[in-house]
């Protein structure tokens, strides 16, 4: 970054509707183009990269929590306020926002800048992926997957290979949970963490979500089999992981205090970073055991509402968005771009993109439905009664299934 440019950047913790009055006010005050994302390290650059391509404060970064974010942009936005201009979206949320009508077609500004942008670099994939009902509608900016994280020096030691099986995880975390080290990380936090663990399970020991008519199979015997190994797996995770996410997560195994688990790409680098880790150079990566982890093209996208020049922030984001900026981002999150994507320079600079390409090639995303993290706040609720021992698995899956259905009847996705 250019060290004449400074970011104003929000870290922001305070309930979505507070935060909200505060900073419209003072951006509006500022005239500035207003971004708000999720804080994780790639989109901290990302969302920096952004400040760097216009002069100083004429752009202004919040971030914070997904859960947070998605509730203020939700709030934002459905009243049709011009408070927000630029959203990270990440896969699912994109498509709940798109349907509503809240995101601003990219379609004319991307074919007017793909040249000078090289936008034609982004695979067919990744630009479907940020496209809904035959619009652009996101600018791509990292591709995550989601990696199995291991202490190295830890299951040499037990003489445990890397888990390639969920029953070899499961074993593996047994044998190494201890009183000073648990033997996995576990996110459930609801919504977007919960979702993620059990993505993991429903994919890799059960059969999915949805059948082709988008009804419920998560609570067949397959489904209450992976939530059954999640609740035994539960056991060897920390204390507190019902209120885990990613950043708890990261911590534990920077810590020390966990020995391997499911965690995004995204924070690998993290591992080596002798300012916040204990464990540099002994963290290693794998794919998922059994594969079936979440894979995401996520995003930042321009509110319908944006009263700002909609052509100067479509620039800004492609700015963001660049080869070069995106070769630098590379360690933090893997870049959407074929260019970068096929570099063999990379797999030599950063050690877990192999483990990565892996994980991509096993991977899953979530279902291509609108309306999925809405089934995720029912499903989740459900997963973590049956977690902690409030409901059995099966009628604690089996109602969420019918909540599930109700809702998605109401929402029109099924024939009457």
């Amino acid at each position: 970054m250019k060290d004449r440019w400074k970011s104003s950047t929000v870290l922001a913790g305070a309930l979505p509707a507070l935060v909200l009055g505060t900073f419209a006010t003072s951006a509006a005050a500022q005239d500035a183009i207003r971004v708000i994302s999720h804080r994780q390290p790639a989109l901290e650059y990302y969302t920096e990269q952004m400040v760097d391509a216009l002069p100083e404060g004429r752009v202004t970064i919040e971030l914070m929590p997904i859960d947070k974010e998605l509730e203020l942009a939700s709030i934002t936005m459905s009243s049709e306020s011009d408070a927000i201009d630029v959203v990270y979206l990440n896969d699912s949320a994109f498509k709940r926002f798109a349907a509503n009508g809240w995101l601003e077609p990219l379609d004319d500004l991307w074919e007017k800048y793909k040249d000078e942008y090289d936008l034609d670099d982004f695979p067919q994939s990744v630009v479907d992926a940020v496209s809904y009902d035959g619009h652009i509608y996101s600018m791509p900016i990292l591709t995550n997957t989601e990696l199995f994280f291991y202490r190295k020096d830890v299951l040499d030691e037990a003489g445990i290979a890397p888990p390639s099986t969920m029953s070899e995880y499961m074993d593996a975390a047994a044998e190494l949970d201890s009183p000073r080290m648990a033997g996995t990380i576990m996110s459930l936090k609801p919504v977007d963490a919960a979702l993620n663990e059990a993505h993991w399970y429903m994919n890799a020991i059960g059969d999915g979500w949805f059948d082709e008519d988008w009804r419920p199979i998560f609570n067949n015997e397959a489904g209450v089999e992976a939530i059954t190994m999640l609740k035994e797996m539960s056991e060897y995770a920390p204390r507190g992981f019902t209120s885990h996410a990613n950043d708890e997560s990261t911590i534990n195994l920077q810590q020390g205090l966990a020995a391997m688990g499911l965690q995004w790409f995204t924070r690998a680098a993290a591992m080596d970073n002798p300012e916040q880790s204990r464990v540099v150079g002994k963290i290693h990566w794998v794919a998922p055991p059994g594969g079936g982890a979440r894979v995401a093209n996520d995003g930042f996208a321009i509110s319908k509402f944006s009263s700002a020049d909609k052509e100067e922030v479509f620039k800004m984001l492609a700015e963001a968005a660049s080869r070069e900026s995106m070769r630098e981002g590379a360690k933090f999150a893997m870049p959407p771009r074929l260019s970068l994507l096929e570099d063999p320079d990379l797999a030599e600079e950063f050690r877990w993109y192999p483990a990565a390409r892996d994980a991509l090639e096993s991977g899953k995303p979530f279902p291509a439905m609108p309306d999925f993290l809405d089934v995720g706040e029912i499903v989740t609720r459900h997963i973590l009664r049956a977690v902690t021992g409030e409901a059995e698995v099966k009628a604690a899956l089996d109602q969420a299934a019918a909540e599930t259905e109700e809702l998605l009847a109401s929402r029109g996705y099924y024939d009457q």
